[in-house]
């Protein structure tokens, strides 16, 4: 555990990276390079938000249940940040859609 040191006080950060650990997050950039490897190209980012949840769910349920034959916690967080990112790309889609239709263009 980290410790601030109280004798340098400094502004408290607006995100907190001390927290995140790096373990987790070199894990996860070495499944999305494997990933790379076995899918070339960022297709994930053309799958729906909803079927990255769905697979992040049937990790974490394996993981529940006890199996430890894959890196689990690992595919999961890989598939919410995907869901993460893709829900963006929808929202934007989506935003896009209806201004188009306010304008009439629709």
């Amino acid at each position: 555990m980290i410790e601030l040191d109280t004798d340098y006080p400094q502004e408290t950060e607006n995100n907190e990276y001390r927290y995140l650990s790096p373990a987790w997050l070199d894990a996860i950039a070495a499944g999305l390079t494997e990933g790379q490897r076995k899918y070339p190209g960022e297709t994930w980012r053309q799958i729906p938000s909803a079927e990255h949840l769905a697979r992040a769910m049937r990790h974490i349920n394996l993981y529940r249940m006890g199996d430890r034959s894959e890196p689990h916690i690992i595919n999961a967080s890989m598939r919410l940040m995907m869901a993460f990112e893709t829900s963006g790309a929808e929202r934007e889609k989506w935003e896009g859609l209806m201004q188009d239709m306010e304008r009439g263009r629709l």
